[in-house]
């Protein structure tokens, strides 16, 4: 995720006021899409979103007509009234009143909120059939649970259908872009199973490659090759590749080697001493909890990103939050659901939270 520098010192209050657009996936202009909620009256004309069939936006133009819209960028401003034209599957136009072309979708958004969707930057979607299924659990009892019991169990076709589950939930929320941390590298046939989920859901996502269950069919982490010739070998698409590993300079040499990203949870005091020289503005740091004042410090000298989840982190005794430690950083940290075991899938649930 792109990091916005922030002043040091950033109060609580400020941080909560303005976390809403912090966390918007993207502007809303041209190459980016919109998408409303359910429910409207409508107009003479306009058909409601529940009758648009979502692969045919690319087909022609739509109309977003009549909404509220809450681009969240400066430069293109709100509107407690205006349309947003969606032309090819991109934004062309938003502003009250535009004209429409002949051959327009039209979809009537009165009494809705248009705005962008939301970015989750953590969670392990395998797990998505599986959700609510831990809803008390403790650390231990996730690692036990979760990760020592059902982890060895999954199928490549269990995976393929948690990642569908996980994606197309998060569509539902509202949520258009979302890291995989998929920890489920049983072998290879796991990996591409959870490629093959996203890439059905139609969501933009960071496939995260990850560990498994260890044995000889584990391909962590050198299989990323071959992700990378097999699955993408373009980044100009919806899906693209990152690393989930942990403090490690020769995995994130690997990651680098195939132009990944790096993404990694950590807690603790003096976690990071061993990949001092490695760190930079490739590598995003999950949870933080605990961490001491030199990890901060390392991290936003190097670029590094943060990610918290903070209902997990509570429910979990991952420790408190570390919302104030990273503002107090200069760094803004963005929110991810981390586990559906655990918490519900929604982003409005993290904002609340936070």
């Amino acid at each position: 995720m792109p990091r916005t520098p922030a002043a040091r010192g950033v109060s609580r209050r400020r941080f909560l006021k303005g976390s809403a657009a912090w966390i918007g996936a993207g502007t809303l202009v041209p190459g980016t899409l919109a998408c409303a909620p359910q429910g409207a009256q409508r107009d003479a004309g306009a058909v409601g979103p529940a009758s648009i069939d979502p692969a045919s936006i690319g087909d022609g133009p739509v109309l977003l007509r009549g909404g509220c819209v809450l681009s969240l960028d400066p430069a293109v401003g709100d509107f407690e009234t205006a349309d947003v034209l969606i032309d090819g599957g991109r934004i062309s136009a938003v502003g009250p009143d535009l004209d429409a072309p002949s051959d327009v979708t039209l979809v009537d958004a009165s009494e809705m909120v248009v705005m962008p969707g939301f970015v989750d930057t953590h969670r392990h979607m395998w797990q998505g059939a599986i959700r609510n299924s831990l809803p008390n659990g403790l650390i231990g009892d996730y690692i036990s649970d979760i990760l020592g019991t059902m982890r060895p169990l999954y199928r490549p076709d269990d995976v393929y259908i948690g990642d569908l589950v996980s994606a197309l939930g998060a569509i539902n929320a509202g949520v258009t872009t979302v890291l995989d941390w998929s920890h489920i590298g049983n072998s290879p046939e796991h990996t591409d199973a959870a490629i093959g989920g996203l890439r059905e859901s139609g969501v933009r996502a960071v496939y995260a490659f990850g560990s498994g269950v260890a044995g000889p069919q584990n391909g962590f982490p050198e299989d990323i090759r071959r992700l990378r010739r097999e699955h993408f070998s373009s980044d100009d698409q919806l899906l693209t590749l990152a690393m989930a590993t942990g403090v490690s300079a020769v995995d994130w040499t690997l990651a680098r080697d195939v132009g990944a990203p790096v993404t990694l949870h950590l807690a603790g005091p003096n976690q990071l001493r061993s990949v001092a020289d490695a760190m930079g503005p490739d590598v995003t740091y999950i949870h933080c909890n605990d961490l001491d004042e030199a990890s901060w410090t390392m991290i936003a000298d190097s670029g590094g990103h943060v990610s918290i989840s903070t209902p997990v982190e509570m429910e979990m005794g991952l420790g408190v939050p570390p919302i104030q430690e990273a503002l107090d950083h200069g760094l803004r940290p963005s929110l991810s659901v981390d586990v559906e075991t655990e918490v519900p899938g929604d982003l409005f649930t993290q904002m609340r939270s936070v």
